[in-house]
Protein backbone atom coordinates (compact mmCIF):
# COMPACT_ATOMS: atom_id res chain seq x y z
CA UNK A 1 0.00 0.00 0.00
CA UNK A 2 1.19 3.37 -0.98
CA UNK A 3 2.24 6.22 1.77
CA UNK A 4 0.20 9.27 2.18
CA UNK A 5 2.06 12.20 0.89
CA UNK A 6 -0.08 14.08 3.37
CA UNK A 7 -2.24 13.51 6.40
CA UNK A 8 -4.54 16.13 7.86
CA UNK A 9 -3.61 17.58 11.17
CA UNK A 10 -6.65 18.83 12.89
CA UNK A 11 -5.47 21.22 16.01
CA UNK A 12 -6.90 24.19 18.28
CA UNK A 13 -4.58 27.43 18.38
CA UNK A 14 -5.07 30.76 20.56
CA UNK A 15 -6.75 33.22 18.45
CA UNK A 16 -3.95 35.30 18.91
CA UNK A 17 -1.65 32.37 17.18
CA UNK A 18 -4.14 32.06 14.50
CA UNK A 19 -4.62 35.39 13.52
CA UNK A 20 -0.69 35.73 13.33
CA UNK A 21 -0.29 32.44 10.86
CA UNK A 22 -3.88 33.65 8.80
CA UNK A 23 -1.67 37.34 8.25
CA UNK A 24 1.31 36.04 7.17
CA UNK A 25 -0.51 33.36 5.11
CA UNK A 26 -2.27 36.43 2.95
CA UNK A 27 0.75 38.50 3.10
CA UNK A 28 2.77 35.47 1.73
CA UNK A 29 0.03 34.14 -0.74
CA UNK A 30 0.70 30.58 0.75
CA UNK A 31 -2.00 28.46 2.60
CA UNK A 32 -2.22 28.52 5.94
CA UNK A 33 -1.10 24.53 6.13
CA UNK A 34 1.81 25.90 4.01
CA UNK A 35 2.72 28.50 6.30
CA UNK A 36 2.45 26.02 9.15
CA UNK A 37 4.65 23.33 7.53
CA UNK A 38 6.90 25.98 6.82
CA UNK A 39 7.62 27.59 10.01
CA UNK A 40 7.57 23.60 11.38
CA UNK A 41 10.59 22.97 9.13
CA UNK A 42 12.66 25.92 9.15
CA UNK A 43 11.90 27.13 12.79
CA UNK A 44 10.57 30.80 11.06
CA UNK A 45 8.19 31.93 9.35
CA UNK A 46 8.77 31.96 5.57
CA UNK A 47 10.11 35.05 3.95
CA UNK A 48 8.40 36.45 0.93
CA UNK A 49 11.25 38.66 0.11
CA UNK A 50 14.21 36.25 0.13
CA UNK A 51 11.66 33.85 -2.26
CA UNK A 52 11.70 37.32 -4.79
CA UNK A 53 15.24 37.04 -4.37
CA UNK A 54 15.76 33.93 -5.24
CA UNK A 55 13.42 34.77 -8.94
CA UNK A 56 15.71 37.50 -9.03
CA UNK A 57 18.51 36.04 -9.07
CA UNK A 58 17.19 32.85 -11.49
CA UNK A 59 16.03 35.38 -13.76
CA UNK A 60 19.88 37.19 -13.86
CA UNK A 61 21.44 33.70 -14.68
CA UNK A 62 18.76 32.79 -17.79
CA UNK A 63 20.32 36.31 -19.34
CA UNK A 64 23.66 35.69 -18.33
CA UNK A 65 22.90 32.25 -20.74
CA UNK A 66 21.32 34.21 -23.42
CA UNK A 67 24.39 36.14 -23.76
CA UNK A 68 26.75 33.50 -23.41
CA UNK A 69 25.05 31.73 -26.49
CA UNK A 70 24.88 34.89 -28.32
CA UNK A 71 28.59 35.41 -27.61
CA UNK A 72 28.91 31.91 -29.02
CA UNK A 73 26.92 31.91 -31.80
CA UNK A 74 29.25 34.92 -32.73
CA UNK A 75 32.34 33.10 -32.50
CA UNK A 76 31.36 30.63 -34.94
CA UNK A 77 30.11 33.05 -37.49
CA UNK A 78 33.17 35.49 -37.47
CA UNK A 79 36.57 34.94 -38.85
CA UNK A 80 38.36 38.05 -37.24
CA UNK A 81 40.78 36.10 -34.58
CA UNK A 82 41.74 39.01 -32.22
CA UNK A 83 37.74 39.49 -31.90
CA UNK A 84 36.76 35.78 -31.49
CA UNK A 85 39.90 36.15 -28.44
CA UNK A 86 37.79 38.52 -26.20
CA UNK A 87 34.59 36.86 -27.03
CA UNK A 88 35.90 33.97 -25.11
CA UNK A 89 37.30 36.05 -22.36
CA UNK A 90 33.60 37.59 -22.24
CA UNK A 91 32.10 34.01 -22.56
CA UNK A 92 34.44 32.83 -19.53
CA UNK A 93 33.09 35.80 -17.46
CA UNK A 94 29.54 35.00 -18.39
CA UNK A 95 30.06 31.48 -17.41
CA UNK A 96 32.12 33.10 -14.11
CA UNK A 97 29.27 35.36 -13.38
CA UNK A 98 26.54 32.09 -13.80
CA UNK A 99 28.53 29.64 -11.01
CA UNK A 100 28.80 32.81 -9.10
CA UNK A 101 25.00 32.97 -9.10
CA UNK A 102 23.98 29.26 -8.61
CA UNK A 103 26.25 29.72 -5.57
CA UNK A 104 24.13 32.50 -4.25
CA UNK A 105 20.79 30.74 -4.75
CA UNK A 106 22.25 27.57 -2.97
CA UNK A 107 23.65 29.91 -0.29
CA UNK A 108 19.92 31.58 0.14
CA UNK A 109 17.67 28.25 -0.56
CA UNK A 110 16.04 27.24 2.94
Amino acid sequence: MKKPRRIQLITYLNPDLHESIMTHAKRTKLSASRVVERVLESGKFPDKSLDQAILRLLEINADQARLGNLLLKGMNETADGHMVRQMQSLLRDVRQTQSQIKARIADLKP
